[in-house]
């Protein structure tokens, strides 16, 4: 087959990432100015998870993690020693009759 010939055995479905695309947007301006006012990705990607004294960030993105509740906005970060994702604001769960918070963090 040609390459023309395998694009009409794909099947594109749109992919919902959020509520809409002005919640996205918000979120996204609401994430770049936590981090700017935390001292930038590498001040929070250490605060966030542990690290070792010699690791690197390299490089940080924003993104929707899929869940089975669904799309969660975070920022996945790529270290010299990990690859880390950290939900933007922290999600709730419960805990007996008690309803918790936190960040989702893997």
């Amino acid at each position: 087959m040609h390459g023309v010939d395998i694009l009409t055995f794909i099947e594109l479905k749109p992919v919902k990432t959020g509520p809409s695309f002005a919640d996205a947007a918000v979120g996204r301006i609401a994430q770049g100015t936590k981090v700017l006012a935390e001292g930038g990705y590498e001040k929070v990607f250490r605060q966030t998870f542990e690290t070792v004294p010699e690791e690197q960030l390299l490089k940080s993105y924003a993104c929707y993690l899929s869940t089975s509740a669904g799309p969660v906005m975070g920022v996945l970060y790529l270290s010299t020693a990990k690859l880390a994702f950290c939900s933007d604001n922290p999600l709730s769960y419960k805990v007996g009759e008690e309803t918790q918070w936190s960040f989702y963090k893997v």
